[in-house]
Parts: structure tokens; sequence; C-alpha cells
């Protein structure tokens, strides 16, 4: 309601509209403000990188530089149109060699300790869940590709390329993204 209230010709609001738009307007940055804190961050797209290395299967899992991989859990996802559970194929602690304490996992050895046996043969669609030794934990669910890059036994993992969901990248680049999504490393 807009009213002539000085006489002057000129219309204005009155002070109890103007009261109550400035709360209005207050309350509502308030409020977005509120929601925009209470929003968590996306969570950093962490990649795995899959190989061969002879007859084995191995995932490289970068961590944190200083960290050593303390256990890993592998389930084989549900099917895509049927649904199902999470399935545990294989839960290991432990590890017994450094390449393994280092990120470079070959499926179904390197650990002291199994809670669950791996089956002789790993599905292709894995989620996989690795636990450091401070206390984080990297996951990543995803479909194996059909051929993989095989290297000899004994290649350094340096030299190495690997399948990851985005394509093949080599051991730098996935060392590289790992350390642009996961910024509380430093």
């Amino acid at each position: 309601m807009v009213t002539d209230i000085r006489g002057d010709g000129q219309t204005r609001m009155p002070i109890r509209v103007r009261r109550r738009a400035t709360l209005l307007a207050v309350l509502s940055l308030g409020l977005v403000l509120l929601c925009g804190a209470c929003l968590h961050p996306p969570r950093p797209d962490y990649d795995l990188g899959f190989a061969r290395i002879g007859d084995r299967t191995v995932v490289h899992a970068p961590i944190c530089p200083g960290d050593t991989v303390d256990g890993v859990e592998f389930h084989r996802l549900p099917d895509k149109d049927k649904g199902g559970d999470f399935v545990l194929l294989w839960e290991a602690w432990k590890p017994t060699d450094e390449d393994t304490r280092s990120g470079l996992i070959v499926l179904g050895a390197g650990f002291g300790n199994v809670r669950q046996a791996p089956p002789a043969r790993f599905d292709r669609r894995l989620s996989v869940t690795i636990v450091t030794t401070d206390g984080r934990t990297y996951s990543d669910a995803l479909e194996l590709p059909e051929e993989m890059i095989a290297y000899p036994a004994g290649t350094p993992v340096t030299e190495m390329s690997f399948e990851t969901q985005h394509g093949r990248v080599s051991y730098d680049a996935l060392r590289a993204h790992f350390r642009s999504e996961y910024r509380r490393c430093q």
C-alpha cells in the first residue's frame, strides 16, 4: 500500500511496511546463508588405477605422502538392472611388502591378516575400499575394463600406466589427479 503521507504529491510506503520488508529481506538472507553453511562440499573424485603384472590384476591406490595402506575391502557390486546387495569378496589387513603399503595392491595377495579369503577370480564390477594407517579411507566403485594394460613382473610402478574410470592414464597423471582432488593431504 503506497500513500501520500506528507501531502506533497509524492507517494511513500508507510514506515511499518518498510520495516516489515526490511525484516523479511534480512531473514531471507540469513536463511540462505544458513542453508549454504549446512551443505557439504562435494566428495573428491577418487580414481583407482588397474593393470596386470604378469597374470595378476593389480590396483594402484594413490594415498597421501608419508601414509601407508593398512587394509583393503573388495565387494562385488549389485547387478545394474536387478539390484541386490554388495557381496564381500576379499578383506585383508597388515600389508606384507613395501609395494602394498605404498598402494600397489595385487588382488588376492600382499597382506598378512586375511579376514575374507579372495575368490579364485574377481568379478569385473567392484567396490574397493582402502584404509590407511592414519585412518583415512578411500573408495571407488567401478567396472574393470575387459582389456587391461599388462606389464612383466618387476616393472617399477612409476613406469606404468593404469586403466581408470576415465580411461588410461600414466602413474604421474593418476598421482597428479589425486593431489589436486585431495588437498587435505597437505
